[in-house]
């Protein structure tokens, strides 16, 4: 039998009752059985265009599309959607095509395996289509985890994989060259650890001043790897070493007793001081603490504070946890925020284009917590924040601010935390160090290549 024969006779019974496919069917199988019995040797032919009439060419024509239209599979497509601000799990479902039932369905089976609550916007979501139908939807909340939600008819199901890594730990130990997060790079950290190491030193360091080449650090810290040994995820750092300006200061990770999870030093101080010494990131130092010219006025007088040249909308951190005194417009000052913290300090930020929502004389803002934005209101040549520092009703240097010591763990936390350094240096020990040779030449550091 010819292979159009063969097609026929699985194609025929099923379609000759389909009237807009019964005449080019009849007509095709006519003219297909004359070419067979015209042919000796069907399986070494075929029909052809030239072996027809016209007007059979026509109906074999017909005959093709009507097939082509009448049994052709779905396609199969994916999309990829995602989650907008605001946005919830089945109104999203709908608008990508699902009915409200369908969605409703697929919600009710995806919460077996995953909160939507726990949602974030910018997740995305992959929907499976069979032609204009969703029929699975698959969801990766991280990189061990995979949500699948199938139809089942009129129902859907969930599973959920989790995918197995294997954990090890690295080191990495150099001698600063280009920036602190160019050099770390380079030896294997991954930017999430660089930029823990960073919020770890960012109070006691000015990463754009205090920085220079020569300046030594180590990093050491948790990667997963998959079954092919590429590293997949950067776990926690675990130990890390600076020594800026010539001052080495080492910290171990230590879940305390409630749960929460900082950096102590080996005198078991926290790395986070009680206030910043810089509430702004990435910022340019344009005046420091001390005597000048007023650039306004035109004198020379008392530079109380520092400026911090930033661009307009800048966000402004709060140095420390504390009330806000005030937080409206005061004279030069333009719009101004004072917030007083305990042992006697107080912090005040000035010329701010704005005010964070929120943030107004009474309220309580942590560590931190965005209250404003960079301006030049007020006196001011161009946007920058006006950053002073008072203790006790003094204006002292913000610079100081790095002497203060972090909050020290209670003698009774101070065992578990010493079992957890001993542990931590356990590994260390038989840990590889991935080291650069000190490198000498002095090019351009940057707190810009700092993640963020």
């Amino acid at each position: 039998m010819t292979p159009i024969l063969s097609e026929l006779s699985h194609r025929l019974p099923d379609a000759l009752h389909r009237p807009r496919v019964r005449k080019g069917l009849m007509a095709a199988a006519a003219v297909v059985v004359l070419a067979a019995v015209a042919l000796p040797d069907s399986s070494q032919s075929s029909v052809t265009a030239e072996l027809l009439p016209p007007e059979l060419s026509l109906d074999i024509s017909r005959f093709d599309m009507a097939l082509s239209e009448d049994f052709a599979a779905p396609a199969r497509t994916t999309r990829t959607v995602e989650l907008k601000p605001g946005d919830n799990l089945g109104p999203m479902l709908q608008r990508a095509g699902l009915s409200g039932n369908d969605a409703h369905r697929l919600v009710q089976a995806f919460s077996e395996e995953f909160s939507p609550r726990r949602l974030r916007a910018g997740q995305s979501f992959d929907l499976h289509f069979d032609g204009d139908t969703v029929t699975d939807l698959t969801f990766k909340p991280s990189v061990e985890k995979t949500v699948f939600v199938s139809r089942q008819d009129e129902a859907w199901s969930a599973f959920s994989v989790e995918a197995e890594f294997r954990y090890e730990t690295l080191s990495v130990r150099s001698e600063i060259s280009n920036s602190l997060y160019v050099d770390a790079t380079r030896l294997g950290a991954p930017d999430k650890v660089v930029a823990q190491f960073a919020n770890i030193y960012e109070y006691s360091v000015d990463f754009q001043r205090d920085i220079q080449p020569g300046d030594a650090f180590e990093i050491f810290f948790e990667v997963a790897r998959d079954h092919n040994g590429e590293i997949v995820k950067a776990g926690d750092l675990l130990y890390t070493s600076f020594s800026p300006r010539g001052k080495t200061t080492d910290y171990w990770l230590f879940e305390d007793e409630k749960g929460r999870e900082n950096y102590y030093d080996e005198n078991g101080k926290t790395a986070k001081r009680k206030l910043r010494a810089t509430p702004v990131n990435g910022a340019r130092l344009s005046s420091s603490y001390g005597r000048r010219k007023h650039p306004i006025l035109g004198y020379r007088k008392m530079h109380s504070g520092v400026d911090f040249a930033a661009p307009r909308g800048t966000p402004i951190l709060a140095a420390g946890s504390g009330t806000v005194e005030r937080a409206n417009r005061y004279g030069g000052y333009g719009n101004y925020i004072r917030i007083r913290h305990t042992d006697g300090y107080k912090t005040a930020y000035a010329h701010l284009q704005k005010f964070a929502r929120g943030v107004k004389a009474g309220s309580y803002v942590k560590q931190d917590q965005v209250i404003g934005y960079v301006g030049t209101t007020g006196r001011s040549t161009g946007p920058h924040l006006h950053y002073e520092v008072h203790h006790h009703g003094k204006k002292i240097n913000p610079r100081r601010l790095s002497q203060l010591s972090g909050k020290p763990l209670s003698k009774a936390q101070r065992p578990a935390f010493d079992a957890r350094r001993a542990e931590i240096e356990a590994m260390r020990a038989v840990t590889t160090v991935v080291e650069a040779a000190p490198v000498t030449d002095t090019a351009v550091l940057s707190s810009a290549a700092l993640p963020r």
